[in-house]
């Protein structure tokens, strides 16, 4: 980085020997063909004039006022990246490839998706720290990216059928999970809430908000592992969160998501969730209790109350089985009707 010299003020003139005039006035003089001659470059996103032979630019093949002019290095890798706490970046595909399209560079996902591949697995030494350094040195030296543009570009087909940098988040999620979020975390963070709430019971604002914040540290883990960082202490503050809202593998469930719901209102959920199915027909009133309750119960009461058919009907088929007839009369003996009188009495007696 260079740091212009400027002009002398006229107090610090006025206190200067002749010869460290001329000296100064060499200085400036040196400065001023060096901005002429394109040694120094000012950058209008930083704000600073830095040194083309530094290799604090990208290099332009179209005019001298091309690239170099539009950012330094590190400005346009800011507009690719996120910065890190501790000042390290990592990759944003959809900060690179906006970037891309204002500067009109040919953006190919399948090449950035493997430099993503690289840069997280660490497996050459000459690896640049992110995906969008790696991908920019290829647009500047590979043949196949000569003559390109962004209107060149190729993109992968997401998962709902839309161009990956196209998908939006929804509203309310922008809302939820508050503002000053890039694209690319609100589509993760959406993603993941709405499979929580899919997987589990979230009708509480105490559980909707500890879900909220189990997101935000999903996309804190996510954001490391992709910078090769250790999650231990995010992993464990997970854990706190997952275990205060009664979510861990090892606990149940259903708990905390049912404790609100009265008897009836789970019984409600449990024959909707998962309902008792048919048993076989040889499984089915294997001991007759159904049908012991429908005769001497439903089918007594129907019976009793004059109501055919039904229950009463299957009620008097059933007690027929059981009951004794009077016999239709025939010739009979004497011997005969004796017996018969006997069991059911004389009729001329009656």
């Amino acid at each position: 980085m260079a740091n212009l010299r400027q002009a002398k003020t006229d107090a610090e003139l006025r206190t200067m020997t002749i010869t460290n005039v001329k000296k100064a006035y060499s200085n400036l003089a040196e400065d001023y063909n060096r901005l002429l001659d394109l040694e120094f470059i000012y950058c209008p996103h930083c704000g600073k004039w830095k040194s083309i032979k530094a290799s604090n630019f990208y290099s332009s093949n179209d005019t001298v006022d091309g690239i170099e002019h539009f950012a330094c290095k590190e400005c346009i890798l800011n507009m690719c990246t996120d910065k890190n706490k501790d000042g390290s970046r990592s990759d944003n595909k959809e900060k690179t490839i906006n970037t891309f399209r204002k500067l009109d560079w040919c953006f190919i996902e399948d090449d950035y998706d493997k430099q993503l591949v690289k840069t997280t697995e660490a497996v050459n030494e000459k690896v640049r720290s992110t995906a969008a350094q790696q991908l920019i040195v290829m647009v500047q030296s590979l043949p196949q990216y000569n003559g390109k543009n962004f209107s060149n570009s190729e993109f992968n087909d997401s998962t709902d059928g839309s161009l990956s940098y196209k998908r939006k988040p929804r509203k309310e999620i922008v809302k939820l999970f508050g503002s000053g979020l890039s694209n690319e975390d609100y589509l993760y963070l959406q993603d993941q809430y709405d499979d929580w709430c899919e997987r589990t019971q979230v009708d509480s604002k105490s559980q909707q908000t500890y879900i909220v914040r189990i997101c935000f540290k999903l996309l804190d883990i996510w954001k490391a592992q992709k910078s090769s960082k250790d999650t231990t202490k995010l992993d464990e503050s997970l854990n706190k969160l997952m275990d205060a809202a009664n979510l861990q593998p090892r606990q149940n469930v259903g708990n905390a998501a049912t404790d609100a719901l009265t008897f009836s209102q789970l019984i409600e959920k449990w024959e909707q969730e998962k309902p008792i199915p048919e048993p076989d027909p040889e499984f089915k009133d294997c001991d007759g209790i159904g049908k012991y309750i429908r005769v001497w119960f439903k089918g007594a009461l129907s019976h009793a109350l004059g109501l055919e058919g039904g229950y009463s009907k299957e009620y008097e088929d059933y007690v027929s089985q059981y009951a004794v007839t009077k016999p239709e009369e025939q010739d009979l003996d004497e011997k005969s009707e004796s017996i018969y009188s006997q069991i059911f009495g004389d009729e001329s007696q009656k």
